[in-house]
């Protein structure tokens, strides 16, 4: 991968972005980093994970008691 003109939003204009060292040199690296400020910006998707709350699944903020 070669370096590239992008819009840094740290340093509010064009800049060129960079390939870090990467520990994996036989893999691509997901990262360009700028090369005024070092902002990185990741080229790869990042999967995130959502939890829901079914309507009958709640718990109560405090439990009962017996006397």
């Amino acid at each position: 991968m070669e370096d590239r003109e992008m819009h840094c939003v740290i340093c509010q204009r064009e800049m060129t972005f960079e390939v870090p060292p990467c520990e994996d040199d036989h893999e691509d690296c997901p990262e360009l980093v700028c090369t005024g400020c070092g902002a990185a910006i990741v080229l790869q998707p990042i999967t995130m994970r959502v939890w829901r709350r079914t309507p009958g699944n709640r718990v109560a903020p405090m439990q009962r008691r017996a006397a």
